[in-house]
């Protein structure tokens, strides 16, 4: 087991303490001391970083790749095939990767984060074939939303397949993209479907993931999902709270644009409750994913509320002079909880 310096002492000391009170044998607690390492610093974070700031990299230089006029005459001449062949070649370079990834997990089963890196370019290719494939002169004229379904089903069943949280966490996005573009399809011409916009639509959808991710709880072989899932479902729950505490349930922005945002406010209230809500649940429940979106979306919402009521109210000076001490406040009190909370450990080492 790797501990951090201070855990590392905590520990320490409570086996010292055992020791010296007879609680434990002498061999106990060598043997004890020698089931953990001293971590000094965090490698797992670094190599996460790393990888992510590789592929992102790597799809800026694709970006830049098809912005350059040159290079893209040029890439045209060399690769003048049809889009349906592109389509199966990238499909099959995605399964390369995809299988790479597999047994690369199988031989390496400790290095997740590269084996998840892996997987990403399947991922990424996969979606390029989709692509592909909608340029073809057979299903071109299909709807954007089956390509959509095609994509969600596709990363959905690889990640219950590999078990991939990566894999599983685009087969979710898929999922609301699908979502909003079918109920896009299906609205009528001024926006609305069955009375609802699409950040309205969003909440449908995210309460859809909540739900998804109580189902993956109960399923021993599916369980490493459950807390994927439940982030992004809160994700996407509190982020079309807060738009629609904005946007409210209007059909368009010129008719948005005509009301009072005071009339907004039974949406902020919903949001707000609902961000108390999760916070109150969180410190309750000790549960951190609960308590970090509570408290980081409530005060979302309330500094949103401030630019809404007092940007043109009031003049800048005083604006941002308030802006500043509130987050002075918000720092301070920050730093005082942690600090109680360094004092609650020393003296639990003590």
């Amino acid at each position: 087991m790797k501990l951090t310096k201070r855990q590392a002492k905590a520990v320490n000391h409570a086996l010292t303490h055992w020791e010296s009170e007879g609680m434990i044998q002498a061999d106990q607690a060598s043997e004890l001391r020698q089931s953990y390492e001293v971590v000094g610093f965090d490698w797992k974070l670094l190599a996460v970083y790393s990888f992510w700031i590789a592929i992102t990299c790597f799809i800026i230089s694709i970006a830049v790749l098809l912005a350059d006029d040159y290079l893209m005459e040029l890439l045209a001449k060399i690769i003048d095939t049809p889009a349906s062949v592109l389509a199966v070649i990238s499909a099959i370079l995605a399964a390369l990767a995809f299988r790479l990834g597999f047994q690369r997990r199988q031989r390496f089963p400790d290095k997740a984060i590269s084996n998840e890196a892996i997987y990403f370019f399947g991922v990424l290719l996969s979606a390029v074939s989709v692509g592909f494939l909608r340029e073809t002169s057979l299903l071109e004229s299909l709807h954007i939303v089956w390509f959509l379904l095609i994509l969600t089903v596709l990363y959905a069943a690889l990640a219950l397949r590999l078990s991939s949280m990566l894999i599983w966490m685009f087969a979710l996005l898929g999922f609301a993209a699908w979502g909003l573009e079918l109920i896009s399809l299906l609205a009528e011409p001024g926006g609305y479907f069955l009375g609802l916009n699409l950040p309205c639509w969003m909440i449908v959808i995210a309460l859809i993931v909540l739900g998804g991710s109580k189902w993956l709880g109960r399923l021993s072989q599916y369980v490493t999902l459950y807390e994927p899932t439940r982030f992004v479902g809160l994700l996407y729950l509190l982020s079309a709270l807060w738009l629609v505490s904005i946007f409210g349930n209007y059909e368009n922005a010129a008719e948005w644009s005509q009301v009072s945002q005071l009339r907004m406010l039974p949406w902020a209230f919903l949001s707000g409750v609902v961000c108390v809500a999760l916070l109150v649940f969180g410190i309750r429940q000790e549960d951190k994913l609960a308590r970090g979106f509570g408290i980081t979306f409530l005060l979302i919402n309330l500094y949103t509320r401030y630019f809404e009521y007092f940007w043109d109210a009031m003049h800048k000076t005083l604006f941002f002079a308030i802006l500043a001490l509130s987050f002075w406040v918000i720092g301070s009190q920050a730093e005082n909880l942690w600090q109680l909370s360094r004092r609650g450990e020393n003296r639990s080492a003590d």
